[in-house]
């Protein structure tokens, strides 16, 4: 199959228009959706004064609203629901068939659900694919024609002609409440973002409400966890990334590191909960505006392949980005200073000392640092590894980063990877 990420002149092109550094200064797009975080989000009822009910219920003209969920967000549907259709008399269609990694035949069942009721308000309730499923539901529903696996990012969207997002995550890692990111699993094994981050898809509203991941797994904590740290560094690291992506990145950092083993060592501590949900919906914005690295296009291609946690590969591959990125930006010392693990004396120390602080980190919470211990069999990534190897440079994360990697250094990341070696920077591949 054919994806728009394949584009010639799109992978050619793509780099070095973003690390031109005219083109950063000509242009400095910031997009968020209208943010709301507490615990007094789905008031039953009014109040004196016009709350965040009133402000979303506004955008319903029809009085017809569409909640996209899961299996686990579910039960959160009816506290979501209640204030709109009590205070507001808007009626609800829900779909609670989302299913992880957002495969693309669930995501065209979902839009066939929408067409067929005509909402004029989308409700996306759940984790990073629950959202994404919206969104990309969201896309054929205003356009059933539209081919999301060769949707170009330079095609514009025309949104909002029949219907506007309200994202709410019950997940604290993905950030897609506040992104224009949407990453659809195609049967093939491919994870790709549609158009790679699209403006147009930030929904309009994100409601973060931190009693709704009260309670959350451990281990689904410490992989979307690992997510948001992974979007932080990514946006901090990225050649687009500016000072005000990179002053959001380097808090999200700090925020990660001081509240994720918290909510990981209990689910029930609403404190961490409410750290996490800002610190992932934070990471999220950097993700979306200037994109991310070259951990997405490798946890992508892995993750896709094995069905492994997109955050838990990511968040794997982070290491392994902080090197090849060393050879062409310093900029990871800040993050070194952030956590309070730089060498004075040294950067190759300082930048060591960043990568053992990450996998203690990954370690604390029970996270792999190799595909190995991510369940991955040496026999079925041999197997696979040329699918690999073909695969991962067609991501834009990929060619979107500050340089190309050859076939050979891709093997080397891999290969080491797999056993959770580092890689050696000074070998004659690397120089």
């Amino acid at each position: 199959m054919s994806y728009w990420s394949h584009e010639y002149l799109l992978r050619t092109w793509g780099g070095p228009m973003v690390q031109a550094e005219f083109l950063k200064e000509a242009q400095k797009p910031f997009f968020v959706p209208r943010i709301f975080s507490g615990l007094n989000l789905f008031l039953d009822k009014a109040g004196f004064l016009p709350d965040v009910v009133d402000l979303v219920a506004k955008e319903c003209k029809t009085k017809k609203a569409f909640l996209v969920t899961d299996e686990y967000a579910v039960r959160f549907a009816a506290k979501v629901m209640a204030p709109y259709e009590k205070r507001h008399g808007i009626k609800f269609e829900g779909w609670k068939e989302a299913r992880p990694d957002a495969p693309i035949e669930t995501v065209k069942e979902c839009a066939d659900k929408m067409r067929k009721f005509g909402p004029d308000l989308i409700f996306a309730l759940g984790g990073g694919s629950s959202i994404d499923t919206a969104k990309g539901a969201w896309l054929l529903y205003e356009h059933p024609d539209v081919n999301i696996e060769i949707l170009s990012p330079i095609i514009p969207l025309n949104l909002r002609n029949k219907a506007k997002l309200v994202a709410i995550p019950t997940t604290s890692g993905t950030g897609s409440e506040v992104s224009g990111v949407a990453v659809i699993s195609f049967p093939d094994g491919v994870k790709l973002g549609v158009g790679g981050a699209l403006p147009e898809l930030v929904p309009d509203f994100a409601l973060l409400d931190p009693t709704l991941t009260v309670g959350m797994p451990p281990q689904l904590t410490a992989g979307t966890g690992g997510d948001a740290l992974a979007h932080a560094i990514d946006g901090f690291m990225a050649p687009r990334s500016d000072e005000m992506n990179q002053a959001i990145a380097l808090k999200t950092i700090k925020m990660v590191f001081e509240w994720l083993p918290r909510a990981y060592r209990d689910g029930n501590d609403l404190m961490p909960r409410i750290k996490m949900q800002q610190a992932a919906m934070m990471a999220g914005i950097p993700l979306s505006n200037v994109g991310s690295g070259i951990s997405h296009a490798l946890g992508h291609t892995i993750g896709g392949l094995y069905h492994i946690h997109h955050g838990a590969m990511v968040l794997l591959f982070i290491p392994y980005e902080l090197q090849v990125y060393s050879k062409a930006t310093d900029r990871y010392l800040e993050i070194c200073d952030v956590l309070g693990v730089r060498d004075n004396a040294s950067e190759k120390k300082s930048l060591a000392n960043l990568i053992e602080k990450i996998r203690g980190l990954m370690s604390e919470l029970h996270l792999a640092i190799s595909l190995k211990e991510a369940g991955v069999s040496l026999a079925d990534f041999e197997k696979n590894l040329d699918f690999i190897l073909d695969q991962t440079p067609t991501d834009p994360a990929f060619y979107f980063g500050w340089f190309d990697l050859t076939r050979e250094q891709l093997m080397d990341v891999f290969t080491c990877a797999y056993d959770g070696k580092l890689l050696n920077m000074d070998a004659e591949i690397w120089r």
